[in-house]
């Protein structure tokens, strides 16, 4: 996040430093919000994808992890079940979406109390995405996709919130160490 040095107060005065931090938090916001937004989209439209072409998708992505395990282990033929593949496709997905609700959330406000919200979108979102299922030829919902999808995006956010914090306190550090020099 910008900071705001003596010699910018100086040279722009310190309305001229708000209106350039002003400017680039709303195109901070509006960059994120587009992007879990667009994101959200992308799970919709995965799980509006019918049973073959979902098998077809599962299937390509477990050759490629196939073929790295492999790569990593010459020699030793690694075979991974597709049930497996598709879980973990849950699991990551939904992790994305927690980093970045994280981050849209905290591009609007600090405030902790209000940390709820993004947890109910990360927590409505599966719901909402495993009931488009039941318009997908050849697929149901799952109650136990939608406790995965949860546990991927509270596993996201707290991951984004352990970044925050360890950025934060390198900045700080920072601050800290420039003021006593």
């Amino acid at each position: 996040f910008p900071t705001r040095r003596s010699s910018d107060l100086i040279e722009n005065g310190a309305e001229g430093v708000k209106m350039k931090t002003d400017g680039k938090k709303w195109i901070l916001r509006i960059v994120l919000t587009l992007s879990t937004a667009a994101f959200v989209c992308w799970i919709f439209s995965n799980s509006l994808k019918t049973a073959a072409e979902s098998t077809v998708q599962s299937s390509f992505v477990k050759e490629l992890v196939e073929n790295f395990l492999s790569a990593l282990v010459p020699g030793q033929g690694v075979e991974i079940s597709e049930h497996v593949i598709r879980k973990l496709a849950h699991f990551c997905e939904y992790a994305l979406l927690g980093f970045l609700l994280f981050f849209t959330y905290l591009s609007y406000t600090r405030k902790k109390l209000w940390f709820f919200i993004p947890s109910l979108v990360g927590i409505v979102i599966p719901f909402c995405d495993e009931g488009l299922q039941f318009f997908s030829d050849g697929r149901a919902p799952s109650f136990k996709d939608v406790g995965i999808d949860v546990s991927g995006a509270a596993f996201g956010f707290l991951c984004a919130w352990a970044v925050y914090f360890v950025v934060l306190s390198i900045v700080r550090a920072k601050r800290k160490k420039s003021c006593k020099g």
